[in-house]
């Protein structure tokens, strides 16, 4: 595997997984530095658990250099426009990868971006299938430096791996041109405030013959934020064409979404 020198930057919270029928499919590695998260198909993705990431933050000052972000996590699971919840494994992430997983033959040397990466699950997933390059974005600097890259290094893997901190409104202008075959998202659309930077993004970065997944709750019941809504706005913009393409049952429902470019 191969990572690009200049940009991986991010903090610490316990890895919780919200739901039972996710939780059940994670188990601790024979060795003890690593979670691994057994998906459907029984292909297995290794990530850090909370001791390493501990280690890691102890050992490179993270709890000075992002005191901010440290801080927010201790608050809540999400502080919006804060601390976004990188370090949670959230079960729309398990959704994305067992997606994946059935269209495996898509992704040899094929170009991805996951947008609100943190664990990077499903884009670790793609480059084990073959993608040719990855390019990982969350919005804390400290979730990438203490759980995205290190759980890139501890899957098998050849692609080129980037990433940057950053927000979905500084996507377009930061990623300068740069077009993909994949975008990948999981979760994040509970806030109907970030729909149009979540929209410009896509915009922004998928090809003329590219695909982006959004795996979300049906509803996030007291946020706003839900599927029909996101689609709807989608639509409503003329530039993109959003629509479900799998339905997962469970106490909270939920969706893969997929989003093209208009014709």
């Amino acid at each position: 595997m191969y990572f690009l020198p200049n940009l991986w930057i991010f903090a610490f919270q316990l890895l919780l997984i919200p739901e039972k029928d996710v939780h059940n499919r994670t188990f601790k590695s024979e060795t003890s530095k690593m979670n691994v998260l057994k998906l459907t198909s029984g292909r297995e993705i290794s990530y850090l658990n909370e001791v390493e990431i501990r280690m890691g933050i102890d050992e490179r000052n993270g709890e000075e250099r992002y005191k901010n972000e440290l801080e927010n996590m201790g608050i809540s699971d999400i502080t919006v426009h804060k601390y976004e919840g990188g370090f949670k494994i959230w079960e729309c992430t398990i959704d994305l990868c067992d997606f994946i997983e059935e269209n495996k033959t898509k992704f040899e040397g094929k170009s991805v971006l996951e947008l609100g990466c943190g664990a990077a699950l499903p884009s670790i997933l793609t480059a084990m299938h073959g993608a040719k390059e990855v390019y990982a974005q969350d919005f804390n600097a400290s979730v990438i430096e203490f759980f995205t890259v290190p759980n890139f290094e501890e899957n098998p893997h050849s692609a080129i791996v980037q990433g940057e901190a950053m927000g979905w409104e500084d996507v377009p202008t930061k990623l300068n041109g740069r077009k993909f075959d994949f975008i990948l998202s999981s979760e994040t659309i509970y806030n109907e405030d970030d729909y149009q930077n979540l929209h410009d993004a896509v915009a922004a970065t998928i090809k003329d013959d590219g695909v982006a997944w959004f795996a979300a709750k049906f509803f996030y019941f007291g946020v706003g934020g839900s599927v029909p809504s996101f689609c709807q706005f989608i639509n409503e913009r003329g530039v993109l064409i959003a629509s479900e393409t799998k339905v997962i049952t469970a106490s909270v429902p939920r969706r893969i979404i997929e989003i093209r470019k208009a014709l």
